[in-house]
C-alpha cells in the first residue's frame, strides 16, 4: 500500500524515499497515513529558512510537474522484521499494531538499527505509552489530532535537523581521525628524518665511524659512569704510520680507501657499547666502558694486527704503513679528568710513535710508559 503526495519537492521527495510507516489496517492507519499526508503538504508549504533550503527544497525546475512520491507502510511487527531497515532513515510508527504495540516495534527496529530515528504516534488514549517509549529511545511521541499535523511536522523536522548534526558530526569525526592518521603518519616520518639527520651528525662520512663531537659527549657520560660506580674505562689512541708519505706518493684516493679500511678494522673488532671513533685525519680513538685493562690491551693487538695484515695483502704503492696505538685506562694511569684519559693514550701513542711505530704502548702511573707484552 503507498500514499502519493503530488506536487511534492525534490527535498520531501527524498525524504519520503528514506520514511517508512508502521501501521495496522483498521487500528489507527487510516488516521496516521493523513496526518503523514498533511504533514508532508506543510512541509512543501512552509517558508524556507535559508537561501540553499530555496534552492534545494523548491519545486522542480519543469512547469506543471507533477512528481509522485511513493510512502512505504508494513502493517504488522512480523512484517517489520522483513523489512531491509538499512535503506531506511526515519520510522514513523503507531502506537497500536495487531501483533503488538509501538514500544515492542521500537525494540524490533533499534534490535538493527540502534540510532534510527523513530517517532511513535497515537490518540489521546495512547498518552500512557508516551515515557516508556521515549525511555526505550525513540525520537518522539506525538498524539495526532484530526486535520492537525503541526505536532508530527515538529516531530519529523526534529528528527532530521538531528540527523544533519549527527551526519555532520560524523564527518568531523572522520575528518579528525584521518588528519589524526595523517599526522601520525608525518610524525613518524620526521623521527625517521631526525633520527637519520642525528646518525648522519654525529658520524664521520669517510669510515662510518663516530665523530669526533660525539666522541666527546659520550666521553663525559662514560667517564661519570666509571667515577660513580668504580667501573673499568679504557681508552685507545691510534694512528696510521706511514700515511702521510703514502698520499704524497698514490694520492688523496688511495688514501681514503686506507682510511675506510681502518675504520672496518677498527669496527669489526670493537663492541657495539664501545665508542669508536674518527679523531681527525689519519687518528682514531676508541672509548672501551666496562673493560678491564688487560682487555684493552688484548683489542689493541688485535686491531693493530688486523690492520698489519690488511697492509701485507694489498700493498700501498710499496709505502711501509703501519699502526701505532697507545693505550690508557683508569685503574692504570689514574687521569683526573676524560680530557685526562684521552690525554694519557695520546702520550702513550707519541711514546709508541718513538719507540719505532707499529706497536702498542701502554700509559702508567706518573708518565711511565710500557709496551704491551705479546702473548
Amino acid at each position: 500500500m503507498v500514499v502519493n503526495v503530488k506536487n511534492a519537492s525534490r527535498a520531501t521527495q527524498g525524504l519520503l524515499r528514506g520514511l517508512l510507516v508502521v501501521a495496522s489496517e483498521g487500528v489507527g492507519r487510516a488516521g496516521l497515513l493523513e496526518s503523514v499526508g498533511l504533514a508532508l503538504v506543510r512541509r512543501d508549504s512552509a517558508p524556507s529558512p535559508t537561501p540553499d533550503h530555496r534552492n534545494s527544497d523548491g519545486p522542480t525546475d519543469t512547469a506543471g510537474d507533477h512528481s509522485v512520491a511513493s510512502l512505504p507502510i508494513v502493517g504488522s511487527i512480523a512484517q517489520l522484521r522483513g523489512v531491509d531497515l538499512d535503506q531506511v532513515e526515519m520510522v514513523i510508527c503507531a502506537a497500536r499494531l495487531i501483533d503488538g504495540s509501538g514500544l515492542d516495534a521500537l525494540n524490533a527496529i533499534r534490535a538493527h538499527r540502534p540510532h534510527m530515528p523513530v517517532i511513535i504516534t497515537g490518540d489521546r488514549v495512547d498518552a500512557g505509552l508516551a515515557i516508556p517509549v521515549i525511555r526505550a529511545g525513540a525520537s518522539d511521541f506525538v498524539i495526532l489530532e484530526e486535520g492537525d499535523a503541526t505536532g508530527l511536522v515538529i516531530a519529523v523536522e526534529k528528527c532530521f535537523a538531528q540527523q544533519r548534526v549527527q551526519r555532520e558530526n560524523d564527518r568531523l569525526r572522520d575528518e579528525l581521525r584521518q588528519s589524526l592518521a595523517e599526522l601520525e603518519i608525518k610524525n613518524r616520518e620526521l623521527e625517521l628524518v631526525i633520527n637519520q639527520l642525528e646518525v648522519k651528525a654525529r658520524t664521520d662520512a669517510l669510515t662510518g665511524l663516530s665523530n669526533r663531537r660525539w666522541l666527546s659527549l659520550m666521553l663525559q657520560g662514560a667517564w661519570a659512569e666509571a667515577s660513580r660506580h668504580d667501573m673499568p674505562l679504557g681508552c685507545l689512541m691510534i694512528d696510521l704510520d706511514g700515511f702521510k708519505a703514502l698520499n704524497d706518493q698514490a694520492g688523496h684516493q688511495r688514501g681514503d680507501e686506507v682510511l675506510q679500511a681502518a675504520g672496518r678494522i677498527i669496527q669489526e673488532n670493537c663492541r657495539e657499547v664501545d665508542v669508536k671513533a674518527r679523531f681527525g685525519g689519519d687518528e682514531f680513538c676508541i672509548l672501551m666502558p666496562h673493560t678491564e685493562a688487560h682487555e684493552s690491551m688484548v683489542v689493541a693487538e688485535r686491531i693493530r694486527s688486523a690492520f698489519a695484515e690488511y697492509v701485507k695483502v694489498h700493498g700501498h704503492a710499496g709505502v711501509p704503513l703501519g699502526m701505532s696505538i697507545g693505550l690508557a685506562h683508569r685503574e692504570m694511569s689514574q687521569p683526573e679528568s676524560p680530557d685526562g684519559l684521552i690525554l694519557h693514550a695520546d702520550e702513550a701513542l707519541y711514546a709508541a710513535k718513538a719507540a719505532g711505530k707499529g706497536r702498542v704502548i701502554v700509559r702508567g702511573m706518573d708518565g711511565v710508559f710500557a709496551p704491551m707484552t705479546r702473548g
